[in-house]
């Protein structure tokens, strides 16, 4: 049959749909670097820790099998946890680094290779360079909605970043799940911003006025502070997630005019357990339509729309404002994700409910072009949570 209409041709859409989740990745998406018995120090060296100044370790700090540990205490610097020199404890960390410096060696590299960072902005994933890893300005780490995203960023050799450079994170991501891994030694540049943890095979030098949201953890030699501020990163309890609307079947039929036709959107929710309180919006995208996998065979213009609704707060639900539609009119879905609905920071936590159309109404709109081929048609549509815009 040609792509020429026939009245009284009938035309199914098939609309599928993705699982909603919160930037969710995918099955090759890296996993967190396990710290063991090291994930409580801010600070641990393999043979001395120095500080000038007055440094602010929030966290642990130790040294093993080394027992040298200079420049904390009364009227100097200052640790919020324990200090552990070559003891039971700082030994079993220090094995455990062994150990996780050894896992994220061995993580096989799932992005481009990078050397400087300067100005770029990376998503999840292991990162590697062959030889060294300097920052003279800002890297932006972008977790793309996901508060789980973890980004692991190898350096063959050294690690170098420049005074005043800073690592800035976005798009949901934590400082808690970024991980460097240096061959050797690692500097940092005067009054500079690092987020992570720092697994350096040899020693970290910290340059004066550094903070760091992570740790330095050195495995084989020293850590030097000078009026430094090192704070071991919490990570956000709780999550963003969401349940698939059904969409319901329908069929059409094709008359040789461009038409539309709606299917019902059934119930579905969002869940915001975080506890931050910071917001969110909900989006959706569609693929292409096509007609037996032929994009062509859908015809010219074929696509579809969604009227945005008010969501209501589940039993028990925590008061606060619920997610409210992007505006009135229906908005054109398309391979870029819109934005049907979204929350302000301070509401949208707990479990809010959209509910599924009923009776005569229908809010999803597909466009058949006068041109359409009979056949099935299908479109995949994808629901997301991300951060507030702005």
């Amino acid at each position: 049959m040609g792509r020429r209409l026939h009245r009284g041709a009938t035309v199914a859409w098939l609309v599928g749909l993705a699982l909603l989740s919160w930037g969710a990745p995918g099955a090759d998406a890296a996993s967190p670097i396990d710290l063991g018995a090291a994930d409580p120090f801010a600070v641990l060296a393999g043979t001395t820790v120095t500080s000038a100044g007055v440094s602010t370790i929030t966290g642990d700090l130790g040294v093993s099998p080394g027992t040298a540990v200079t420049g904390f205490g009364p009227g100097i610097g200052t640790v919020s946890g324990a200090i552990h020199a070559n003891d039971s404890v700082a030994a079993q960390a220090h094995a455990d680094l062994e150990t996780a410096y050894a896992g994220a060696v061995g993580r096989t590299p799932d992005q481009p290779a990078v050397g400087a960072l300067d100005g770029l902005t990376l998503g999840p994933g292991v990162h590697a360079s062959g030889s060294t890893l300097t920052l003279a300005g800002m890297l932006t780490l972008d977790a793309g909605g996901d508060p789980n995203a973890v980004f692991i960023l190898q350096a063959g050799s050294t690690l170098g970043t420049a005074a005043g450079s800073q690592v800035s994170l976005t798009g949901g991501a934590q400082a808690c799940n970024v991980f460097w891994q240096v061959g050797s030694s690692a500097t940092l540049g005067a009054s500079s911003l690092l987020r992570g943890s720092i697994l350096a095979h040899t020693s970290i030098t910290v340059g004066a006025g550094v903070t760091i949201h992570g740790r330095a953890l050195a495995r084989d030699g020293a850590v030097t502070m000078d009026n430094d501020t090192v704070s071991v990163p919490p990570c956000a309890a709780g999550s963003l997630s969401n349940t698939a609307p059904a969409i319901a079947p329908f069929a059409a039929t094709l008359t040789g005019l461009t038409r539309t036709v709606h299917a019902a959107v059934g119930a579905w929710s969002v869940f915001d357990t975080r506890g931050s309180g910071a917001g969110y919006r909900v989006t959706v995208s569609a693929t292409e339509p096509t007609v037996g996998g032929s994009v062509a065979a859908a015809g010219t213009g074929a696509g579809l729309t969604l009227t945005p609704r008010a969501a209501t707060a589940a039993a028990g639900n925590a008061a606060s404002a619920g997610p409210q539609p992007a505006g009135v009119a229906a908005q054109l879905l398309g391979t870029t994700a819109t934005t049907i609905a979204g929350v302000a920071p301070g509401g949208g936590q707990g479990e809010w409910l959209f509910r599924a159309d009923t009776g005569t109404e229908k809010s999803l709109g597909i466009v058949v072009p006068a041109d359409a081929s009979a056949g099935t048609f299908s479109s995949t549509l994808t629901f997301t949570t991300a951060p507030p815009v702005g």
